[in-house]
């Protein structure tokens, strides 16, 4: 600050007092003062080093031709959709941080048509134009037009035990989760919580019920003190509209409940509005119900993931999930609902198991590459078992269906070098002769192009009848108590219902009898 030169200062304070006068820039003077703060913003950007705003604000204040960056980082640009390369014309190097594996734009109300016709009149020469539309990201199109991407697999948000579904789900076991599940005093980290709801308009009024007694227990236990809490609704946002209403209503007449609302930070939304966010405690309410045909209808798409993916891994110390599914007979085979309940069932009841089966089977592999076939299967639904012995001969990688299993040899590696192909073809024929079927993976074809191989070995273990069986299984005593403090919170949570319910029936106005005799009295 003490550098700045007295016009740089000058143009600097004009700025901030600019924008204060803006305000949320509705005013007749608006335009005027957006055109002022943009002149004094290209004096003043030398006065400060790093800037920080808003999309939004970088379109409406900063003009290319007067003012340029070093480098501009964009932040959250999995979220943000072509208006965001506004930042790349305004810097010369850009730095473009997002997760293709969370929430992209939705484009909704975009016209098929509308945009086919504009790609083909101002995108003609641009490579892959006709993946310019409004669902596409800003991180989805440098991230194939420069390549180059660093992962970054420290975590530090979760506790291992919440972030173990998104690990699994999207990052093939990547994720190194820093955080230590001893230095959290809420216990268990995942509580699934199952009641009998009835799902219609996209609302699940039992859910919500439940949901807002849970979260009204939690403002009166001590475990809880200082916790922030957060709701999340896997199905639209009326879910989350109607969980807020009941909280804050029932908190209104409790003026201390109120305060002590405010103090968590407290937010309902759909994963969308979470992304970027976080809360020590989180409720998901996955909304649907069961329905007379049959199972529901699969929901296991890369929209559904992506919502899926955040949702899971906005809590930092506790994840509930509320939910009204049987998840084996109302769902089927690879619904992420399922997957989801099977996780939560399973973290609950045997966290170290969930944590560390995986981390057992790596530890297994004889070599990195084996490690990375695994993991890669792994992270797609399919059980895999390494280093499987079969009388005097192991097995690098063995896949287990419903009704047989698969063995995968990975060759190419220090344990497979190719003068030791003929010694492993004999192998081979010996087991073949026993029953078990083969997939061979190169370790060039691997490493040149790991997502034709790995679709190559899906192809065929498809043919040979295997298919995922998910990624959580479920545990052997699904009906185990919970953990006291869970137990708890349920207990004061159904205390809280059930008085509601009473002073809903008192307060009624008493139904006359249809017996009762008319009053026939003349005054």
């Amino acid at each position: 600050i003490e550098k700045i030169g007295p016009a740089e200062r000058q143009a600097l304070t004009g700025w901030l007092d600019t924008m204060r006068r803006l305000g949320k820039g509705t005013g007749r003077s608006a335009p005027r003062l957006r055109e002022k703060a943009s002149r004094l913003l290209a004096q003043a950007k030398e006065a400060v080093p790093v800037w920080i705003m808003p999309l939004a604000r970088v379109a409406e204040q900063i003009d290319p031709t007067t003012t340029r960056f070093d480098v501009v980082i964009v932040d959250e640009a999995s979220q943000c959709d072509l208006l965001g390369l506004i930042a790349f014309y305004i810097a010369d190097q850009v730095v473009v941080v997002g997760d293709h594996e969370q929430v992209s734009p939705e484009g909704v109300g975009q016209r098929l048509d509308t945009i086919e016709h504009l790609q083909d009149e101002y995108l003609r020469d641009i490579p892959n134009a006709h993946l310019y539309d409004g669902r596409r990201s800003i991180y989805d199109i440098a991230r194939e037009s420069f390549g180059g991407a660093l992962m970054l697999t420290e975590h530090f948000r979760c506790v291992p035990e919440i972030i173990a579904f998104s690990n699994r789900l999207c990052y093939n076991g990547r994720i190194r989760p820093l955080r230590e599940s001893s230095s959290v005093r809420l216990k268990p980290a995942v509580v699934p919580y199952r009641v009998r709801g009835t799902a219609h308009a996209k609302v699940n009024e039992e859910e919500a019920e439940t949901i807002a007694a849970l979260i009204r227990a939690m403002l009166q236990h001590p475990a809880y003190e200082g916790k922030t809490i957060g709701v999340v609704s896997l199905v639209g946002e009326e879910q989350a509209k109607l969980i807020e209403r009941l909280v804050r209503r029932a908190c209104l007449e409790n003026p201390k409940l109120e305060q002590e609302l405010e103090k968590r930070r407290f937010l309902c939304g759909n994963p969308a509005q979470f992304q970027g966010d976080e809360r020590d405690v989180v409720f998901l309410s996955l909304v649907d119900s069961p329905r007379p045909e049959g199972p529901l209808p699969l929901r296991n798409d890369d929209r559904f993931k992506q919502r899926f993916n955040v949702a899971a891994s906005r809590a930092r110390d506790q994840l509930w999930v509320v939910y009204s599914l049987d998840p084996a007979t109302d769902l089927k085979e690879g619904d992420l609902r399922r997957e989801l309940i099977h996780f939560a069932l399973h973290a609950s009841k045997d966290p170290e198991g969930l944590l560390h089966s995986a981390d057992e089977q790596a530890r297994r592999t004889q070599s990195p590459f084996e490690r990375e076939v695994l993991e890669w299967l792994s992270g797609q639904g399919y059980r895999v078992r390494a280093q499987w012995p079969v009388g005097a001969y192991s097995i690098d990688l063995v896949v287990e269906g419903e009704h047989g299993r698969v063995a995968i040899e990975c060759d190419g590696d220090r344990w497979h070098p190719i003068e030791k192909i003929p010694e492993d073809l004999e192998r081979q024929a010996v087991l073949e002769r026993l029953g078990w079927r083969f997939i061979r993976i190169r370790g060039s074809e691997f490493y040149r192009d790991r997502e034709a191989t790995m679709a190559r070995v899906v192809r065929e273990l498809e043919r040979l009848g295997i298919r995922p069986r998910g990624r959580f299984s479920t545990p052997e005593d699904e009906d185990a108590p919970l953990h006291p403090l869970a137990e708890e919170i349920i207990r004061m949570a159904e205390r809280i219902k059930a008085g509601e319910r009473q002073e809903a029936v008192a307060s009624r106005p008493p139904v006359p009898s249809e017996m009762s005799a008319p009053d026939l009295s003349v005054v």
